[in-house]
């Protein structure tokens, strides 16, 4: 189980710096976010994302150091599973690229890794109350 913790605090940190970096800088086309935005409203859309990328890293880090049993990894398991689901119909719509399909797999080891650990914190659930 460790090496899951570790997995979900080291891919948290990376959406925090991905996220934080590409909401801050000047110029929303970073090395973080494979996002090319030459028009206001893509740069709009850039930046939201990153708001998005930015929350799901504060989140799964929060879940990892919450005392709630379950309550933001679910959470955070609902958005990847969500987030999931629309890289399917961007692979359908709009093919593949090297970073789409890494940050799918790397979405769905961090789904898998997110509900191995609710899974156990959830059998860990004192129901005698």
């Amino acid at each position: 189980m460790i090496l899951v913790k570790i997995f979900i605090f080291c891919i948290s940190v990376l959406c925090l710096v991905a996220g934080i970096a590409t909401i801050l800088s000047p110029d929303v086309n970073t090395i973080f976010m494979p996002i090319v935005a030459e028009t206001i409203q893509e740069a709009h859309f850039a930046r939201t994302y990153a708001g998005f990328v930015a929350a799901i890293g504060y989140f799964s880090m929060r879940f990892l150091y919450s005392s709630s049993k379950v309550q933001v990894g679910s959470i955070c398991l609902y958005i990847i599973a969500v987030m999931l689901v629309s890289k399917l119909f961007s692979f359908i719509y709009d093919g593949y690229t090297t970073i789409a399909i890494a940050s799918t797999i790397m979405g769905a080891i961090m789904a898998i890794s997110l509900y191995l650990l609710q899974k156990t914190r959830k059998n860990q659930l004192d129901y005698n109350l």
